[in-house]
């Protein structure tokens, strides 16, 4: 988990439903592979939210598969450090749901991950974001389903510096063959401003596309789903 920031973007149209192709279901994916689908913004964030639900029963062959948002990244911190924190859903080899959990990478350190739930059905709902604490900078926390889900976190040199991302992704693990399976949905995808906190969509996207098979359906401009046939 965690999000590489070289992606391949792709120009991608509004509207239409999610229907995966043929080839997305037989695409092969490599050892290691990291693929994404998703939105980001363009603006600077305080913080970021989104109702995700799971919409197909996950098939993960390796590695892992994840639904979320988040701020931060691989490369992002200071001197170049690895540093991010996100919220969302996430299922292992031998789930047939999902489960609901949080990562934080903290500049030198090791990635921390904490489950918060478990058992999450196709169709069930939750809304997950990040934000920066009012009056504190570089001072931030997960909130699960309107309520916070940690402690502040501090996360050195994050003020006024990163965008936001709401993302599905899959991780391919240690092996190759045949892609993950997971098909997420987005909905009320938002951001907070820089100073105001405001939320608002995502006022300029960037749309992504990176790895075999994986897809981005837009349905509106706060509204997507993201992932690949079963």
């Amino acid at each position: 988990m965690g999000f590489r920031p070289l992606l391949v973007f792709a120009a991608l149209l509004l509207g239409g439903v999610f229907v995966p192709s043929r080839a997305a279901a037989t695409a092969i994916c490599g050892e290691g592979t990291y693929s994404y689908a998703g939105l980001g913004s363009r603006e600077l964030a305080s913080g970021v939210g989104a109702t995700i639900a799971p919409i197909a029963v996950p098939h993960v062959r390796d590695g892992h598969v994840d639904g979320w948002v988040g701020v931060g990244g691989v490369g992002m911190g200071p001197h170049g450090a690895d540093e991010w924190i996100q919220v969302g859903l996430t299922s292992v080899p031998g789930d047939s749901t999902n489960r609901i959990y949080y990562e934080i990478q903290r500049p030198g350190g090791q990635v921390v991950m904490r489950q918060l739930g478990r058992g999450v059905e196709v169709g069930e709902r939750h809304r997950f974001a990040v934000l920066e604490l009012a009056g504190r900078p570089n001072w931030w926390r997960v909130w699960l389903d309107g309520a916070p889900a940690t402690a502040p976190v501090f996360l050195p040199a994050s003020h006024a510096r990163w965008t936001a991302q709401a993302v599905g992704e899959s991780w391919a693990g240690t092996t190759s063959g045949a892609c993950n399976a997971y098909a997420y949905a987005f909905g009320n995808v938002a951001v907070a401003g820089v100073p105001d906190r405001k939320w608002t969509p995502f006022r300029t996207v960037r749309r992504f596309l990176e790895g075999a098979g994986y897809r981005l359906r837009l349905r509106s401009a706060t509204t997507f789903v993201a992932g690949v046939d079963p």
